[in-house]
């Protein structure tokens, strides 16, 4: 893969949050939410981080679009170092990275019509020269998105969870952006509206030549969207595979696990899936465990896992980061 193939490259990203105690709010530990991250994605791919609440997906993301400084670590987007940009130098380079958020009806302002939401991008980054092209480029974009031209002048109340998510899919288009960011956006919609947003979001990938991120925690949804797929784990990532080989033959035992817990339609086939329980709570944050941090809850864990932290090794199409393939 060329440099010019990857549009975002993150090295050894660190986001730590202080914990304080006492009334001077003295600093006395961390919580380590991204914990020496490496990541690049691919222009055109959708990219998506699955892994359990916590492990630090959101997270990623908003440091990724730097909207959460990084502790520590490397972020390029397109060539260009972000990790220390002032709000000066990112402004330009925000708009070409933008976010769909998880909750419609929380990420849209109820006081402001849908084409001012919509159109909110254009006139803080000056992209309008006139009323008249303002307008223009705001119906353009809810046509772009399935909505009708006279649902411009409407409140999101007025709106049911999927057209509200529609809407929030057009805002971020209005700069036409080169990364999409999408943090769970289907998991606060019905099952029935979700597989139209996601068919909406292939489309106007293919249409718009959009590269996403997508964050999801239902392997139905990644399995339906990915190109590429990162198995996340308290704050790392551990595995890395295009879609069809994750889902076909997973290497790590934590993705393993994940796949084996979602259930089969089919009761012969639920019965005859193997057991890969995960065992215990996922440790804390704040104190993880040493080693590889899945080690405490792994059922094949060696002796070694307790104390070196393997990195990603190349398997086959598969990048594990795991002991048992090691040389």
């Amino acid at each position: 893969m060329s440099e010019t193939d990857t549009l975002v490259e993150v090295e050894g990203l660190e986001v730590h949050f202080p914990v304080t105690a006492g009334l001077l709010q003295k600093t006395v530990g961390w919580v380590k939410a991204v914990d020496g991250l490496d990541l690049s994605i691919r222009r055109g791919e959708t990219f998506s981080l699955v892994g359990e609440s916590g492990c630090g997906k959101s997270t990623t993301a908003m440091t990724i679009l730097r909207m959460q400084n990084p502790t520590a670590g490397r972020i390029l987007f397109d060539g260009i170092d972000i990790t220390h940009a002032s709000r000066a130098q990112m402004r330009p380079v925000r708009r070409r990275m933008q976010m769909v958020y998880q909750d419609p009806f929380e990420s849209l302002n109820p006081r402001m019509k849908v084409g001012s939401i919509i159109g909110e991008p254009l006139r803080v980054h000056g992209m309008a020269s006139d009323k008249r092209e303002y307008d223009r480029r705001i119906l353009e974009l809810m046509e772009l998105v399935g909505l009708l031209p006279d649902m411009a002048e409407r409140y999101p109340h007025e709106f049911s969870g999927g057209q509200r998510q529609r809407i929030c899919i057009a805002r971020s288009l209005a700069l036409n952006p080169e990364l999409v960011i999408c943090d769970e956006p289907v998991s606060a919609l019905d099952v029935s509206i979700q597989a139209q947003v996601l068919n909406l979001l292939m489309d106007l990938q293919e249409k718009l030549n959009l590269t996403y991120l997508f964050i999801a925690h239902d392997l139905s949804v990644v399995r339906h969207i990915s190109t590429r797929v990162g198995v996340m784990y308290l704050g790392n990532i551990v595995e890395v595979a295009d879609r069809d080989t994750l889902f076909r033959s997973p290497k790590h035992p934590y993705t393993q696990a994940l796949l084996n817990a979602v259930p089969e339609p089919d009761p012969l086939v639920e019965a005859g899936k193997p057991e890969n329980l995960i065992i215990g709570e996922v440790p804390s944050v704040h104190n993880p465990p040493a080693g590889c941090r899945f080690h405490p809850r792994c059922p094949q864990a060696l002796a070694r896992c307790r104390a070196d932290a393997p990195s990603l090794q190349p398997s086959s199409a598969t990048a594990v980061a795991c002991h048992l393939y090691r040389d």
